[in-house]
């Protein structure tokens, strides 16, 4: 399902780079999946009554594959394979990159109007296992998102007051972000007017303690 040649051609020298140092390193990819296959998975989300919610905030949230449509497995389950796990691998030169496919493998989620997500560090050692998560990849599946509607991924420096980076959640789009100490990230206020939502599947890429720190 996954359109590595699309990827190999946006990492390509003599087109513009998908690939950003600042603030941290980042790579932004365009159309690596179906458009059919995210516009079906988006059809496919379970109800939000089911899925975790974000006290106070129109946030909700789910690691449980059992719920949602076959169409929104389908395409967690291709961002969870090893063919990913191993092109991202070389990509970034981080050996060893895995899912966890049964384990924190990343999660699903929907942002209704006001939800906010403020700057923040996320942990990126494992608390059970010890491994160390190295990366995570956001695909958005909200199509015809426009500026006005909010919810920009901002990526920024801890000692600097604004975003280094702002990237809007366009249908299609998929972002991988490096996750260490340094990097901070969060989303801005959903502008998008109910009953439209900010729809996103996260994926983690983690490597053994051994592998690096």
């Amino acid at each position: 399902m996954i359109d590595f040649a699309a990827m190999e051609r946006q990492l390509d020298e003599e087109t513009p780079s998908c690939f950003r140092a600042d603030p941290f390193p980042h790579y932004v990819w365009e159309g690596i999946l179906p458009r059919e296959a995210l516009r079906a998975a988006a059809d496919a989300y379970p109800d939000t009554s089911l899925m975790t919610a974000k006290p106070g905030i129109p946030r909700w949230h789910s690691q449980d594959l059992g719920l949602p449509g076959p169409e929104l497995r389908d395409v967690c389950t291709a961002l969870l394979g090893d063919d990913l796990a191993a092109f991202l691998a070389k990509v970034t030169g981080v050996e060893g990159l895995r899912t966890e496919p049964d384990g924190d493998w990343g999660s699903y989620r929907l942002a209704g109007h006001g939800a906010v997500h403020h700057a923040h560090v996320g942990s990126n050692r494992h608390p059970e296992t010890g491994r160390l998560r190295r990366y995570s990849l956001f695909t958005y599946l909200s199509e015809g998102w426009q500026p006005q509607d909010g919810g920009w991924l901002e990526l920024g420096d801890p000692a600097r007051e604004v975003p280094t980076a702002r990237i809007l959640p366009v249908f299609g789009r998929s972002v991988l972000i490096e996750t260490t100490a340094r990097s901070l990230h969060g989303v801005s206020a959903v502008r998008v007017a109910p009953p439209a939502t900010r729809k996103t599947v996260t994926v983690h890429f983690w490597t053994e303690p051994e592998d690096g720190a």
